[in-house]
């Protein structure tokens, strides 16, 4: 017995010592564990930081109603899902390919790590990843894929963390959210969509959800669009791994192996290409490009979808009726002035077509610069009243001059039509689109006022100042079609600067509206007595009473202002015009400034501009604008007839013909307060030049004159210091003495004027008319 307790003695010192061995081996095991998860997690992200890193969302820009996609922009094309919106096929097929224990397993699966190693062992190559879905969604969220034992370490401990952090469920939608599956499409639903189309994921065959759920262990290799036999194959074996795990019978695996495969070609949508260009510009000078790209925003823009379905057909079959005339090209934008809204938007006659002449993706309407010829002049005159006191009624001289151009060579302009009508005032000046009186205000106000007045309209842009001389007035800088469209805003709305906008209005990911511009900020940078009386110049060209040269092609049946241009080389020809309600600009020409040959602002852009405009408008109510406070009217001496506009310009004297009476509108303080009878004297009427160097051609001019070159059916009287012209047959303006059209005598010394029939003349046959503003 005391062998036995000896031994026993002896024994257990030993097991003591042993079990000490272990313990010391196991705390030692435990320290290097623990110290090497520390040492990998020491740099490690936070698990939770799968739920609040942001996630790269599709921005979707729409047009006004919401209902017409234009574009995407997304660096991942991704839409975010609740897992109740996926069904439990589509779950259940998921986790049979890639993560058969995902609802017990710790965020690791040991045991699906080693039947992989022997599986791609057997295969000699990778045939099953030993990846949870947790760890797939590490990968994808927060480390990336590259190919360390290092990566996967921290991706396995990031795993373990997750699954202790989040639910099962949550770490499933989150999956089911951010997985790549291939062609840009990041998440289920937009794979749905990317592939079949399909945006409600319930809508789903068994087979669309096999072949989905197939993709994300390589989705360039399961392809369906590049590679359709690996995709059946992949697809089968999802169906198969269904099966086994008890989610589906071999039936209905079957009858989803035979299901044909039909999937969408990859594309990207694009519709109204260069309005979208410019509604994604300012959309990234808002929120930034970032943002832009990857916030999720829905992006709902000015654009009228209707309306632009019009002008493309519009600008489509007028530049087709023009091209035996070298036209091949225009450019159009729509907008509502008293918003800035632009609600059309045409860049080119065709944005995929590519030709020299036509450049179809070069927006001529956001980005080209071209000279805007006359539609320029309306800055022109609206210097004039501004720094010069001008008005309506201040008598302009069209006659020519010569002078130097700056560069050492004589400038000698003349208007489109060659001839020289004297006086008349700044509103036949400007209804008939003249250049020498424009020309005349331009160095009365100087290069340096008109480029003021652009800006004051709120139009950034400048020229080479040393670049630049008196041709500047008359349209001879380049501008772009939405900055003369923006300009015109401003007298469109009675003054009032709108910055114009592409965008309605931007609302992020949760349903929050954070850009509005339904309710647009304005500010006042003209008064609007002074635009007011503008609309109501340049509606005299929309009208056949109040303009020969524009009325007859022009008229919409309504009240609405137009001005065009028509550059000298005929590379560039322009409309611009408004009601109260809606402003369109058009350009017309090629890319390529090739000349167009028998065309004018008339009948190119104008006529475009009319049929455009007369279904455009035609579901508005007639308006035109209510007069503002502060204008007075008064009755000038100027001849109203069509043909007339000539005259002095100021209060009726003694010898301003009985005729010549017509009630003008000035802002008050600027109405006239003396009569012409310095004007209009004994002999004649008094010309002198507004520069003493252009006397000489006036003088010149005036030779002519008398004798009836220059008459026009306009100017019948004779000049002081120059001999007056035989009196002309019957027929012709009466014999000094003998009653006028009015049946008062003419002024001594002068034949009374002959009032020219007010019915307008017919026009000519299109493309050549008479006149060509």
């Amino acid at each position: 017995m005391s062998r036995r307790v000896n031994v026993g003695r002896r024994v257990g010192p030993f097991a003591g010592a042993l079990s000490g061995l272990f313990i010391a081996g196991a705390a030692f095991l435990g320290t290097a564990v623990a110290a090497t998860v520390g040492y990998f997690a020491a740099d490690l992200p936070a698990a939770h930081d799968l739920a609040t890193v942001p996630v790269p969302l599709s921005t979707f820009i729409y047009d006004r109603t919401g209902e017409h996609l234009l574009y995407t922009l997304e660096d991942e094309r991704r839409e975010l899902v609740e897992l109740g919106q996926v069904p439990e096929k589509m779950q259940q097929a998921t986790i049979s390919i890639e993560d058969k224990t995902f609802w017990s397993n710790p965020g690791i699966d040991v045991g699906g790590i080693v039947r992989a190693m022997q599986a791609n062992s057997a295969a000699g190559t990778i045939r099953q990843g030993g990846s949870t879905i947790t760890q797939q969604l590490i990968k994808t969220r927060l480390l990336g894929d590259e190919p360390t034992v290092t990566r996967k370490i921290k991706e396995a401990i990031l795993a373990i963390e997750a699954t202790r952090t989040f639910s099962k469920k949550e770490i499933l939608e989150m999956y089911f959210d951010q997985i790549y599956y291939g062609n840009q499409s990041y998440g289920i639903k937009a794979a749905a969509k990317t592939y079949f189309g399909i945006s409600d994921l319930n809508r789903l065959s068994l087979g669309q959800m096999a072949l989905l759920a197939g993709l994300p262990q390589a989705p360039s290799e399961y392809d369906p669009i590049q590679n359709m036999a690996a995709a059946k194959a992949r697809r089968q074996i999802v169906l198969d791994a269904m099966v086994e795990n008890g989610y589906v019978t071999p039936a209905e695996a079957e009858a989803a192996a035979t299901e044909p495969i039909k999937v969408n070609p990859a594309s990207t949508s694009l519709y109204a290409p260069h309005f979208t260009f410019r509604a994604r510009e300012q959309l990234i000078n808002l929120l930034g490009e970032k943002a832009a790209y990857r916030g999720g925003y829905r992006v709902y823009t000015s654009l009228d979808w209707n309306m632009q379905q019009l002008a493309e057909k519009e600008v489509r079959d007028h530049v087709n009726g023009l091209k035996p005339y070298n036209v091949h090209n225009a450019a159009l934008i729509t907008m509502d002035p008293t918003t800035g809204e632009i609600l059309a938007y045409v860049g080119s006659y065709d944005y995929y077509m590519h030709t020299p002449q036509v450049q179809g993706d070069y927006d001529h309407a956001g980005i080209a610069f071209r000279q805007p010829g006359s539609t320029f002049k309306l800055f022109t005159y609206l210097t004039g009243m501004l720094k010069a006191g001008m008005t309506a009624s201040t008598q302009l001289w069209d006659v020519e001059f010569t002078m130097p151009d700056g560069g050492g060579k004589p400038y000698h302009p003349m208007d489109a039509t060659k001839e020289q009508h004297g006086p008349l005032t700044m509103r036949q000046a400007l209804r008939e689109s003249l250049n020498l009186p424009a020309l005349q205000v331009t160095r009365t106000v100087g290069v340096d006022a008109i480029i003021d007045t652009v800006h004051q309209l709120g139009i950034n842009r400048d020229w080479d100042r040393s670049r630049i001389g008196l041709s500047f007035g008359i349209g001879a800088g380049e501008m772009r079609l939405i900055d003369m469209a923006s300009a015109y805003q401003v007298i469109a709305n009675l003054g009032m600067r709108v910055e114009p906008t592409f965008i309605y209005k931007i609302v992020d990911p949760t349903g929050k509206v954070v850009k509005d511009f339904s309710k647009p900020e304005s500010r006042r940078v003209i008064d609007q007595r002074i635009a007011w009386v503008f609309d109501d110049i340049l509606k005299d060209n929309t009208d056949p009473k109040g303009s020969f040269v524009f009325g007859p092609w022009t008229t919409i049946d309504r009240p609405a202002a137009l001005k065009t241009g028509t550059t000298d080389n005929l590379q560039d020809v322009l409309a611009i015009g408004f009601t109260p309600q809606r402003l369109t600009a058009i350009w017309m020409g090629n890319s390529d400034n090739s000349e167009m040959r028998g065309i004018s602002s008339a009948l190119g852009p104008g006529v475009l501009w009319r049929d455009y405009m007369k279904t455009v408008v035609g579901g508005l109510p007639v308006k035109w604008y209510d007069r503002p406070e502060g204008i007075v009217d008064k009755v000038v001496c100027m001849n109203p007839a069509l043909l007339g506009g000539n005259g002095s310009g100021l209060l009726p004297g003694p010898n301003c013909p009985g005729s010549f009476r017509f009630t003008e509108h000035f802002v008050q303080g600027t109405e006239p307060t003396t009569d012409d009878r310095s004007f209009y004297t004994s002999c004649g009427i008094r010309m002198v030049a507004p520069f003493a160097d252009w006397q000489g051609a006036y003088n010149a001019w005036a030779a002519g004159a008398v004798s009836g070159r220059y008459s026009y059916g306009r100017f019948y009287w004779t000049i002081c210091g120059f001999v007056p012209r035989p009196v002309e047959p019957s027929g012709s303006p009466n014999p000094s003495g003998s009653p006028g059209p009015s049946g008062q005598p003419a002024p001594s010394g002068q034949p009374a004027p002959t009032l020219p029939p007010r019915a307008t003349p017919p026009p000519p046959p299109p493309p050549t008319p008479t006149k060509r503003p």
